[in-house]
């Protein structure tokens, strides 16, 4: 036996070979995606269970043994080439599966060692000895037996690095799957993600175990998921007690194709606002309120949600429009909406906003313009920026905000920009001294002007935040968003004639047309809010609307009673009163021809009881003191035995948003358009993958107050910049 021998002019020391020549980092990653057959590592002989490790001295004499040559065939007796990479030996190939284990080590291109995967150990590997030595180690690698262990089908105790135990844990392919499966529609990642050598390199040091999958397989498990979870959804949706509401929104792909958004919006059992996209498809020109309506219908058939809808949210487009009243009309004609559909309709308020304030903002163009030139001018050279520094720290303005350029189809960075620039008036002024090529000074009429759009748009500003949430109901604050922004725009006193006073004027009556569309859907909420009650309507519109207060007031109770009534009855019956007949309507039960009328006493003795007791207990009683955390959902559900019937009401009253869309899209009156990568997509996986990103995260409780998806979307402007 003789001991194998490094090559001439080589250090038998393998770590001074590779610090004298350096190791590979290109070497080429062995493909994992194999057969069944060939998963299976070649058998090591492995020890059994419960023999003793040997010393490092006895392995390091084992390595030393005389190895074999043409140990290259697997147990099967097949030749397996292992193709290391273009920095291998002329001619070589790896035919043993054993170098899987090992990374070789060159030295003048000549593998000289090997170094383990699992414990860094090195071992001579020249050509002509053969794998014995590689073999042998790997019977005894320490490191390997603990990989083996956690990846194998036997679960094992699994410790953290800082000694903590972690509890059993079982290497599961499937799982693993799920899990990249969901890395790639959450991050909105490419398929090809798993075909990367890199990626692949990655997963492989983590757990070797695990069979690498191919791009169509990732796409197949992605549509499978979607699939089942759309399932759960559609089960959740049918069996609820609660009833939903929906938000519609229209985006564009960079073809310019139209597809349409539709979000389910509920409370569920737990009485926590929630939220799922479930459709998201390709709609073909014209988007007309007819074409609208074919899509809901056809939607709301497929999920079987007819007799489970709420009202709808949407924005004021004119097709939009259309589709409601053609959507409303089929339902009613199946009597299946609540209070007659007189809440059915919600009118987006963050679009009503936006455009009462682009209507406003378009009156002070030549004003607006100045401070965009001038914000231009100041950030279009690096020695303008250092000239405008070096004048603000003259004047010691330190209001920690620099200013900023606006996007023109988002009014709330145009209130930014003006909002920070007018910190700077005075340092804008000694600008144009300085530098005379600077000719955007804003006049004092303009600056003064400036000051004016800031303190009404801050109202808007604030406003828009609050009823464009997704965490929490926003139905009960509406009203007293949009109170706020009737009283600031009644109380701003300006010459008829002047700029703001224009502006004023036309932002008002905008105002004044949208208020008597919505007053009512907005009020109803507020009875709902045990801080307020109907009391406070009462003591707003009293106050506001003098004698016609009471024919208004008159009109809310009388929807509300209608609404607490359809519901009573729905707690007596326990099923849906609108998918029935009217009292008028009552077949005659068995062979007795009275039992309607039996039935009809019954249920209105039920009903004139009960709400002589529930709903006039609540209404009686004294509004509780407000506060800043109240909760109202929390609320209901503490009080939801003393209200059963309201408690109901409240979760699909409060369920329905005020906003179409999303805070962070709310201010944009751009379109909505999708990324690069998702537009090159089909329609089916496309809606497959948007769905899947946002159950996810529901899932997860990771949603933000993103109301859509948000991270795929951006605003036309955006994009071209």
């Amino acid at each position: 036996m003789r001991r194998a021998q490094p090559p001439p002019g080589v250090s038998p020391s393998i770590d001074i070979c590779r610090a004298y020549h350096g190791r590979s980092q290109d070497t080429h990653m062995v493909d994992f995606e194999e057969d069944e057959a060939d998963e299976e590592d070649v058998d090591y002989e492995e020890e059994e269970e419960g023999e003793e490790d040997q010393d490092d001295d006895d392995d390091e004499e084992d390595d030393d043994d005389e190895e074999e040559e043409g140990d290259n065939v697997d147990e099967e007796g097949e030749v397996e080439i292992i193709d290391m990479g273009s920095f291998s030996e002329p001619g070589r190939k790896f035919l043993s599966k054993v170098w899987k284990e090992y990374e070789p080590i060159r030295v003048d291109g000549i593998v000289v060692a090997a170094e383990c995967k699992h414990c860094a150990r090195n071992i001579c590997a020249e050509r002509k000895h053969g794998t014995s030595s590689l073999r042998k180690h790997l019977k005894r690698c320490r490191e390997r037996k603990k990989v083996l262990r956690v990846s194998g089908p036997l679960s094992a105790s699994i410790v953290s690095p800082d000694g903590v135990a972690m509890g059993l844990w079982t290497f599961n392919q499937a799982l693993a799957r799920r899990e990249l499966m969901r890395m790639i529609v959450l991050h909105e990642l490419a398929f090809s993600l798993v075909e990367y050598d890199g990626f692949r390199r990655f997963v492989s040091s983590l757990n070797p175990s695990f069979k690498m999958i191919c791009r169509k397989t990732v796409k197949e498990d992605c549509m499978k998921a979607f699939k089942e979870e759309k399932r759960i959804l559609q089960r959740m949706f049918q069996n609820s007690k609660s009833k939903i509401s929906l938000t519609t929104d229209l985006w564009t792909s960079n073809q310019t194709l139209g597809y349409i958004c539709i979000t389910v919006h509920f409370i569920d059992e737990e009485w926590k606002q929630q939220k799922r996209i479930v459709k998201f498809a390709a709609m073909e020109t014209p988007h007309t309120g007819a074409a609208m309506f074919n899509v809901m219908v056809n939607f709301i058939r497929k999920w079987n949600i007819e007799d489970n809808l709420f009202a709808v949210t949407l924005d004021n487009a004119s097709n939009n429009g259309a589709m409601m009243k053609l959507l409303k009309a089929h339902l009613l004609l199946k009597k299946m909406l609540p209070g007659g559909g007189k809440l059915f309709h919600q009118r987006c308020a963050a679009h009503i906003i936006n455009l009462i304030c682009q209507a406003g903002l378009n009156f002070l163009g030549p004003v607006i313009n100045m401070i965009r030139e001038t914000v231009k001018y100041i950030r279009s050279s690096p020695s303008r920026k250092e000239k405008f520094q070096e004048i603000v720290e003259q004047h010691g303005v330190s209001c920690g905000r620099t200013p900023s350029l606006d996007v023109p189809t988002r009014w709330n960075s145009t209130y930014m920009m003006i909002d920070i620039a007018k910190e700077y008036r005075g340092v804008f002024d000694s600008l144009a001294i300085q530098d005379k090529q600077y000719t955007f000074k804003p006049s004092f009429e303009d600056w003064e002007n400036a000051e004016d759009v800031c303190r009404l748009l801050k109202v808007f500003y604030e406003a828009t935040n609050v009823i464009s949430g997704t965490k929490y109901p926003t139905a009960n604050l509406y009203f007293h968003e949009m109170w706020k922004v009737k009283l600031t725009l009644e109380q701003q006193h300006y010459e008829e004639d002047s700029k703001m006073g224009t502006m004023v004027k036309y932002m008002n009556r905008k105002f004044r047309r949208y208020w008597k569309m919505t007053w009512l859907s907005l009020c109803i909420p507020v009875i709902l809010d045990p801080q307020f009650k109907l009391k406070y309507i009462e003591f707003r519109f009293g106050l506001e609307f003098g004698n016609e207060a009471s024919a208004m007031i008159a009109k809310i109770k009388n929807v509300f009673q209608g609404l607490f009534k359809e519901y009573l009855q729905l707690n007596d019956n326990g099923s849906d009163p609108m998918s029935q007949g009217g009292d008028d309507d009552m077949a005659a039960s068995g062979e007795d021809p009275m039992a309607d009328w039996d039935q009809h006493v019954t249920l209105t003795a039920r009903s004139t009881n009960l709400d002589s007791t529930e709903l006039d207990s609540y209404l009686s009683k004294v509004p509780i003191r407000r506060s800043d955390q109240f909760n109202i959902l929390t609320w209901w559900q503490t009080n939801s035995g003393e209200y059963p019937t309201l408690s109901r009401m409240a979760a699909d009253i409060l369920a329905a948003p005020s906003s179409a869309v999303a805070s962070e899209s709310a201010f944009s009156t751009g379109k909505r358009v999708l990324s690069d990568f998702r537009s090159r997509m089909t329609a089916t996986t496309l809606e497959a993958l948007v769905c899947l990103q946002d159950w996810i995260r529901a899932n997860a409780n990771t949603q933000r107050s993103l109301a859509s998806v948000h991270d795929i979307i951006m605003d036309l402007q955006d994009i071209e910049d």
